[in-house]
């Protein structure tokens, strides 16, 4: 233990700056629901500042000091305030590009001003010189007066958040900013208050991390983020936690120094630490970290240009490329290299742009495929494109390691896990003697003996950049494209019905490790050798990647154009600094990009005449499709849902409180009550999407208490939702037929990736008898972005019905219909039920439609159920009239009402 007391002692400092950092990214996260991935570069812009001041002003460290901190930090705070409210509305995917922005931008910069060595900087506190001991242990006062500086700030923000009108309407203004309005608190000023002191916080850190690291725009950005593990011990909520979290990753990596001493294979140990401890912390405490914000992962959807349009484009862009060696010169090797790079934009753009899934590690991805290729090439002595083949392949396990986290996170937290694995790789394992040996040494790639010259290579990399742009465009149009896009746009229906969610993101992640892989090996044969050093390999790629693929204003595959065209312009922009001015401009383009909610649309006239090229759309066929579903399996009055003793609480609140109901097959029965009454929890419960709670569920007969929504979908239950939940990427007829197709891909990755040819028949065919069944044959081919709030819920109650439901459950589905639709609406689901002997429990506020169409109803409220019957004892409950709709009675008249209630089904 004495032999780590100094390692302990010495990380405390360095523990302290981590928490200090970590805290001003925890409190801007908390008030305004963005997470700054660009945290690091706030507090890089503040250290070189500082350094000019000192260096090259000539300013005394004090006054530096002060004005780094307590103006440039502020200054800093107030412009990340306004970027952060242009970035609230916007997708996940959208607000991580912005801020990554951040990080391309500062590094640009910095390196453009003052080189990309190093630069040493003296310590500048008081005492560097001074030291005292302490069991033994030498202590500097320099790392006292950091540590007590960190500890303090840290300090006076949580009295100041816990005890100060300003710092309760910080803990208010996500929650509620509204109710917060109404309170006379402006919610823009708190947000306001809370990034200024967020960003002095992180410009304090990076001058006070600085004479510890050295000055380095992309080193120190990385240091600070090593802050986001603090962050992620304090839950990204909890302040005082975080700084310990802080300071305990700070203490845990100068231990690892002692352990990495004499253990060459431990020597990235010490820096990968704080990354290790982000992992695992997001791993296992995933399913409980919830952003504030529930805005969705996914890239907006570009235009997509008719056939022939795209068939013109790819000949227009083909012919050039198969000419390019005669014209092209030295700058061929350019080319060659940025086609490797469009096959690895392509891999990410499975992730990013189909599935909602944001991955920062993908160029960890190309490195592991390019060392086992070399392993399978040289070693084992493989065939060339054996060798490539199996080098891809050997990047799918990983791919699938880091879908763990993508099963337990997504958006947000999903990032940051797949940012700190990333680093990982490149900071612990790129160095070992089994993977790149050294980052200077790395490892021979051979050329195939078919193409060893430049010209011939690039067409061997051309010819697998067509061939993965092919494979993308397949997955696209297929079943898996198809379930991609529902998981990204909304992952409760695809489970609702009957996908495993947790399957499709394995699945496509394997994939798109495969195409990294491949791009990582092709890369490396065109350099002769893949180091660990090239920037290809390295964790900030990944993040230039993905400002790539948000800039690119084109669908699949064409985006990957994008990575050719950056990777050849230093090629014909001759200059040192060609790659730093890309990276500002690639900064500022993401960062504007990210605010404006995507890429500026296609001109309407330029859209108007591409359109006209478009081969006209055949509508849907009319036609009999009743027996495209096959009637249900339970008869009548058989046992459906039923709810036994069921208790659901969220904390303290008591949501539904021994509630027990039947809703029997092949009927149509009606749950009631108030706002608040607990019915769409109950709804939760029943369909699986919270199994924390009290009593048991039975459907068909069989407790289904312990499953889940995907089971219970596949066991024949069904559901829409209280806010609709369509896939708007898809058309009617595609949503309509997800109600069958995802059930079919269920659990099975082979199955979700194609679809038989008969399977493919009865789809379309049960997705077109419920379309007509609903009345919605005119919208067939209508995005459903482009649907009314009624035609929604028409929508997903068509969806329901081309699956292989036989009981429903309908949450509040007439909302949005005017008298005429709900009537119409009202006869659908008698036929349904008459036709089908589907069962069907249904909430719903419009008495009139639950009077005519229900059997039976159960009426609750606050939690508990205070009436069930017929909807003539309903009608005349006097317990209902006052709970439910108040003394004044059901309707104004009661009489009427009644008679209504004696035609129900």
């Amino acid at each position: 233990m004495g032999d780590l007391l100094p390692f302990v002692v010495s990380g405390i400092a360095l523990g302290a700056v981590y928490g200090l950092a970590a805290t001003g990214l925890v409190l801007t996260y908390k008030t305004s629901g963005i997470f700054n991935f660009g945290h690091g570069a706030v507090a890089t812009a503040a250290a070189f500042v500082f350094y000019w001041l000192t260096k090259s002003v000539g300013l005394g460290t004090g006054l530096a000091l002060i004005v780094s901190v307590l103006v440039v930090g502020p200054g800093l705070g107030l412009a990340m305030e306004a970027f952060a409210r242009k970035l609230a509305p916007r997708p996940t995917a959208l607000k991580i590009v912005g801020t990554v922005g951040l990080i391309l931008l500062v590094q640009g910069l910095a390196a453009l001003k003052f080189g990309t060595m190093t630069i040493p900087m003296q310590q500048f506190l008081p005492g560097a010189d001074k030291s005292f001991q302490l069991a033994g242990v030498v202590i500097t006062l320099d790392k006292v007066i950091i540590t007590a500086v960190a500890v303090l700030a840290v300090g006076v923000l949580y009295l100041f958040f816990r005890s100060s009108r300003t710092g309760l309407a910080m803990r208010a203004v996500v929650d509620d900013p509204d109710l917060l309005a109404m309170q006379a608190v402006d919610p823009r000023k708190v947000r306001r208050i809370a990034w200024i002191i967020g960003a002095t916080f992180a410009s304090l850190s990076g001058v006070l991390i600085t004479p510890l690291v050295g000055l380095d725009a992309i080193l120190l950005t990385f240091m600070v983020v090593q802050a986001f593990a603090g962050a992620a011990i304090g839950g990204f909520a909890n302040i005082p936690l975080t700084l310990a979290g802080g300071i305990v990753v700070g203490v845990l990596s100068a231990v690892a120094n002692q352990f990495a001493l004499g253990h060459t294979w431990l020597t990235g140990l010490p820096a990968s630490v704080p990354f290790l401890i982000l992992f695992v912390v997001l791993l296992v405490r995933g399913r409980r970290l919830v952003s504030p914000t529930r805005s969705t992962g996914r890239l907006p959807e570009p235009y997509r240009a008719p056939g022939p349009v795209r068939i013109g484009t790819a000949l227009v862009l083909f012919v050039p490329l198969l000419l390019l060696p005669a014209f092209a010169g030295d700058n061929l090797t350019f080319f060659t290299t940025g086609l490797a790079t469009g096959i690895l934009l392509l891999s990410l753009g499975l992730l990013v742009r189909m599935s909602g899934q944001v991955s920062l590690c993908h160029a960890a991805f190309a490195a592991v495929g390019a060392v086992a290729f070399s392993q399978f090439a040289l070693h084992f002595q493989l065939p060339w494109l054996v060798a490539v083949l199996l080098g891809s392949l050997v990047a799918v396990p990983v791919g699938a390691v880091v879908a763990i986290p993508a099963i337990r996170l997504s958006g947000l937290f999903l990032a940051l896990a797949t940012f700190g694995f990333g680093i990982l790789v490149q900071q612990l394992f790129y160095p070992q003697k089994w993977m790149f040996t050294t980052f200077s040494q790395g490892r021979e790639m051979p050329h195939p003996s078919f193409a060893e010259d430049p010209a011939s290579y690039y067409y061997v990399v051309l010819g697998a950049l067509v061939l993965t742009a092919i494979s993308v465009v397949a997955i696209q149009r297929s079943r898996l494209g198809r379930l991609l896009r529902v998981l990204a746009d909304s992952p409760r229906s695809a489970e609702a019905l009957g996908l495993t969610t947790q399957v499709v993101r394995v699945t496509v992640f394997c994939l798109s490790a495969f195409f990294a892989g491949l791009a990582g090996i092709l890369l490396g044969v065109e350099r002769n050798f893949a180091t660990g050093g090239d920037p290809f390999f390295g964790s900030f790629n990944s993040l230039l990647l993905l400002a790539m693929l948000a800039l690119a204003p084109f669908a699949e595959p064409w985006y990957a154009i994008v990575a050719v065209v950056a990777t050849v312009i230093p090629a014909y922009v001759v200059g040192s600094d060609t790659t730093f001015w890309l990276n500002v401009v690639f900064g500022l383009s993401a960062i504007f990009v990210s605010m404006s909610g995507g890429n500026p649309t296609m001109p309407a006239w330029l859209r108007a005449r591409f359109d006209r090229l478009r081969l006209t759309r055949k509508p849907p066929e009319t036609g009999k499709f009743s027996n495209a579903r096959r009637a249900a399996r339970s008869q009548p009055g058989d046992p459906g849902i039923e709810v036994v003793n069921v208790g659901i609480r969220f904390g303290g609140l008591i949501a539904v409180e021994a509630l027990s109901l039947d809703a029997p097959a092949g009927k149509i029965t009606g749950v009631i009550g108030p706002n608040g009454a607990g019915k769409t929890s109950t709804f939760d419960a029943c369909s699986g999407f919270n199994r924390k709670i009290t009593g048991r569920i039975r459907l068909f007969g069989e407790d289904v208490t312990r499953y889940g929504p995907a089971a219970r979908a596949r066991r024949r239950l069904g559901r829409t939702f209280q806010t609709s939940e369509l896939c708007d990427s898809l058309t009617v007829l595609e949503n309509i037929a997800m109600g069958y197709e995802a059930g079919r891909g269920g659990i099975n990755p082979l199955r979700q990736l194609l679809a038989k040819p008969d399977t493919a028949k009865m789809t379309r065919d049960r997705a077109l008898w419920a379309l007509h069944l609903c009345g919605l044959a005119d919208l067939a081919t209508v995005n459903a972005s482009d649907l009314s709030t009624g035609q929604r819920r028409l929508v997903e109650l068509a969806r329901c019905l081309a699956g292989d439901f036989e009981f429903l459950l309908l949450d509040e589905p007439s909302a949005g219909l005017d008298a005429d639709e709900t009537e119409k609406f009202g006869s659908i689901l008698l036929e349904i039920v008459r036709e089908t002997g589907l069962g069907i429990l249904l909430i719903e506020h419009d008495m009139s439609l639950v009077m005519r169409v229900c059997s039976r109803i159960y009426v609750m409220d606050s939690g508990k159920l205070i009436f069930e019957g017929m909807p003539s004892a309903v009608a005349d409950s006097e317990v209902v009239r006052v709970a439910y709709l108040g003394s004044s009675g059901l309707v104004a008249d009661q009489r009427q009402l009644t008679e209504v209630s004696e035609g129900g089904s």
